[in-house]
């Protein structure tokens, strides 16, 4: 390897022209700030969904050609996904979504749930990490306990969850990092908490995926999810299950189908165009790889790890200007008030103005940006926040410039100030 991360600038110019978005006359006219929503997908991945509808949209593995080059380009989204994480082919379960997949994997924890069992979820998370689990507590009899965040800042105290832990703790659930707050929470250490005790840790890492991509290689999770179409790609759900969780499950498949671990949570059945696609997004890593490093003989997982450090690098430093900027701003920010220890990914409220009409006024100059409550619902409104209004969330991707940033600074200077 030519060099390390700490010595390397992030080419951003050369990654925007592995985006098709960055091709046509409308992306000069935006600046993209919603990338905690979903991200453009890159030019890799596009070309082989094209691909797939152009030339192989059959039902596949058929016994025939066409058929048979659907299946096999399945199978390679599939394996590739599973080498960029480190893990065997047989713990993945590719879905429609997180929230399916979360949803899927609570249902079939009803086997091994009984009254005497008990569950802790986190308020901080998105609803897709503590719905389900709800619903399957009621279905059960098992005690739902609610790890509760500070209401000044939303974050999450491990002296709370030691507290809840006990013998009959069987599921705890969690976000990486908070979607709204931005703050990375100790995850090893909450795992080992939790398998102190015998239960099973669940990880959301939704927002975590797109600043830092999960090496899950030697994880200690027993189940990580994240979603594609916020990492480049396709709208897929992507949910590893360690294989001795994976034992404990009731199959949420067709019955025939249950043979195959990578088939046994997949309740929906799979987006077989969308699937493919996903091959794409190691050739994006690869492709950065090459360009920023001397090409090398070395595992997928680890050249993802090694880029995806070098984007992080970059977004990061984008949003610690932003960040310094806002603290001058008529605003409250939610989370750290510094880089550390949080990801490019800030959500604020504005002293003059409500979320909507905030939005709509950075809107109108050409930034894209969302407000609302992100499926964080219940952590907006621990912080005293009416979750309908919610906040604006200024979310970064590593294709994001600094020439984009000044203008979003510039955008929100001029409508707080002048407000």
């Amino acid at each position: 390897m030519a060099n390390s991360t700490d010595q390397l600038i992030f080419d951003v110019d050369f990654a925007r022209k592995q985006f098709p978005f960055f091709d046509i006359n409308q992306s000069d006219e935006w600046a993209f700030f919603d990338n905690a929503g979903g991200t453009f997908p890159c030019r890799p991945v596009v070309d082989k969904l094209e691909h797939f509808y152009k030339n192989n949209k059959v039902q596949p593995y058929g016994d025939n050609a066409l058929a048979h080059a659907a299946g096999e380009q399945m199978d390679r989204g599939r394996k590739v996904i599973s080498d960029l994480l480190g893990v065997a082919m047989d713990t993945i379960t590719i879905g429609p979504s997180t929230t399916q997949n979360l949803n899927t994997l609570s249902n079939a924890c009803t086997g091994f749930l009984s009254k005497e069992d008990e569950i802790i979820i986190s308020e901080q998370d998105h609803e897709a990490n503590i719905g389900g689990w709800e619903r399957v507590a009621k279905h059960t009899g098992a005690t739902l306990n609610l790890w509760k965040v500070n209401e000044s800042d939303g974050e999450l105290d491990l002296a709370y969850l030691e507290k809840l832990l006990n013998n009959n703790t069987k599921i705890i659930c969690v976000t990486h990092s908070s979607n709204i707050i931005g703050t990375v929470n100790p995850i090893d250490q909450i795992i080992d908490m939790g398998h102190s005790f015998g239960a099973k840790v669940i990880i959301d890492g939704v927002s975590y995926a797109p600043h830092r991509w999960p090496d899950l290689s030697d994880t200690k999770a027993d189940a990580y999810c994240f979603s594609t179409y916020k990492t480049y790609a396709t709208h897929q759900g992507i949910m590893y299950v360690s294989p001795g969780f994976l034992e404990m499950l009731e199959p949420q498949c067709h019955f025939f189908n249950a043979y195959r671990p990578w088939s046994q949570l997949d309740a929906a059945g799979p987006d077989h165009a969308g699937i493919a696609a996903l091959a794409g997004l190691g050739d994006y890593f690869e492709i950065l790889y090459d360009h920023h490093f001397e090409k090398a003989d070395l595992p997928l997982n680890i050249k993802a790890s090694v880029v995806s450090n070098l984007m992080n690098s970059h977004e990061t430093s984008l949003c610690k200007v932003l960040l310094e900027r806002l603290t001058h701003l008529p605003t409250r920010i939610f989370g750290k008030n510094s880089m550390q220890g949080r990801e490019a990914n800030i959500a604020l409220i504005s002293e003059n103005h409500t979320s909507a009409r905030l939005s709509t006024l950075i809107g109108k100059k050409g930034i894209a940006t969302k407000h609302g409550h992100f499926y964080a619902y219940r952590i907006l409104k621990k912080m005293g926040l009416n979750p309908d209004d919610g906040v604006l969330r200024l979310s970064f991707a590593h294709y994001n410039t600094m020439n984009e940033t000044v203008r979003l600074i510039n955008a929100l200077t001029n409508i707080l100030v002048k407000a």
